[in-house]
């Protein structure tokens, strides 16, 4: 799936109601409190007349993959100090659906230079 302009390479709302359920659901508090931040910004007039309120600007899709990064090095560090294979199941999984989610944000981002 490719993005033709620079309208669809933003997150959408939806897109961060998504990244708040997961992380919700990863039990990230730390990035909740992030993802509500930007979702109250979102909300408070664009000072940019072109963008739809429900957009986010290139540097709030940097913002977001290192809010990611940020998530899957805890992740990480929490994988390597366990023994118990179920927990490990789990923080792989984790970290299988933030991957997913950072590639979504990188190609929103790549959409923007095309």
């Amino acid at each position: 799936m490719e993005y033709h302009d620079k309208e669809s390479a933003s997150l959408s709302l939806d897109d961060y109601l998504d990244l708040l359920n997961l992380a919700i659901r990863l039990g990230d508090t730390k990035w909740q409190a992030d993802i509500m931040a930007t979702l109250q910004q979102m909300q408070e007039p664009q000072s940019k007349p072109h963008m739809k309120k429900d957009e986010c600007t290139e540097q709030e899709l940097w913002q977001c993959v290192d809010q990611i990064n940020d998530r899957m090095l805890v992740l990480y560090n929490d994988l390597k100090a366990t023994d118990d294979e179920d927990m490990q199941r789990e923080l792989l999984d984790q970290m299988w659906r933030l991957k997913i989610a950072r590639v979504e944000v990188f190609r929103k981002i790549r959409s923007i230079y095309l």
